[in-house]
């Protein structure tokens, strides 16, 4: 090889080597031993049967960060996915039967694949499907307290393959996406997931979109809820996908902060005053604002119900 050509082919790889390293794919995740649950018992998938006539899509947020939902009406189960040249994350699959088709449509309309799931908690409706870009290849992610129940409950989902404590950090295509656990809130496994360069959040369940928390409170801690709600407020995000229903702002959960600790001081102060639960539930009140919050109507006495199970729960009166 001449001179002149060891030169050139030098100066090649120096040109390429640093867009390599800036573009290359890492994460500090703890690594899982999946050998480990290989012949885990697992429930009948009850998201795993044919659905060609449920609504989906995936659709442009901004730039890269697009948004998939699937299901209809209210319910709809949503999660943000960014798009890059060194493939996709996805946030939350929640279906087995559409899991397929959102792999499926990201290759056809960006030729990738799919490199990372990311679960924001252990809760079967919205990790369902995780098997499906697993068995592609994609390395799924979640809280280290999401492993536990995934595995006791036998939720017929994939496995992370790696977890986190407190923070992680993905690097994908030269985007950052930055995972956060705040504290126990809907669940104790509830991962936060920032999208810096589009100002955009994951806060699955825990946030809401003019929109009331799910039923009576399941898998509830509502210190760590308030808690969260106040870490959200420090971020510098523009839109926050909540799950379900249509994206929210950070001025949808100061509203919902309101809603929650009114409605745990109310509980709080009926206990203390001696109602009984047949008295308590008639006479919580509830803002005109939040009268009109979506399914305000089937979800406001259940919300007492959670709230009332957990103030009754951790109060220090007469026994």
């Amino acid at each position: 090889m001449s001179a002149s050509l060891s030169r050139w082919l030098l100066l090649a790889i120096v040109s390429i080597l640093p867009w390599q390293l800036a573009h290359a794919t890492s994460d500090n995740g703890i690594s899982v031993d999946l050998a480990k649950y290989a012949n885990r018992a697992t429930l009948p998938d009850f998201t795993a049967a044919a659905c060609p006539d449920n609504p989906r899509a995936l659709v442009q947020v901004k730039g890269n960060l697009y948004r998939h939902t699937t299901g209809p009406g209210l319910a709809v189960h949503s999660g943000f996915v960014l798009i890059t040249r060194e493939g996709a994350l996805v946030i939350d699959p929640a279906m087995t039967c559409t899991a397929g088709w959102l792999r499926d449509e990201i290759q056809h309309r960006f030729s990738v694949k799919v490199k990372y799931v990311v679960y924001t908690h252990g809760h079967a409706d919205h990790i369902s499907g995780g098997q499906v870009f697993q068995q592609d290849g994609a390395i799924v992610v979640a809280n280290q307290r999401a492993l536990e129940p995934i595995v006791g409950e036998k939720i017929p989902t994939a496995v992370p393959n790696k977890v986190f404590d407190t923070d992680m950090k993905i690097t994908l295509g030269g985007e950052t996406v930055l995972l956060h656990r705040v504290a126990p809130s809907h669940s104790d496994s509830m991962t936060m997931v920032l999208f810096p360069k589009y100002k955009a959040l994951q806060c699955t369940d825990v946030c809401e979109s003019k929109s009331m928390p799910y039923n009576d409170f399941l898998d509830f801690y509502y210190p760590g809820w308030i808690e969260t709600l106040d870490w959200v407020a420090k971020q510098d995000v523009d839109i926050i996908d909540v799950g379900h229903y249509s994206p929210a702002t950070k001025a949808d959960e100061a509203a919902l902060r309101t809603y929650m600790v009114d409605l745990h001081k109310q509980v709080l102060d009926l206990v203390r005053s001696g109602q009984s639960w047949d008295q308590l539930y008639r006479n919580v009140k509830f803002s005109d604002e939040v009268k009109h919050w979506i399914a305000f109507d089937t979800m406001h006495t259940l919300n007492i119900v959670g709230m009332y199970r957990w103030v009754s729960n951790h109060r220090r009166g007469e026994w």
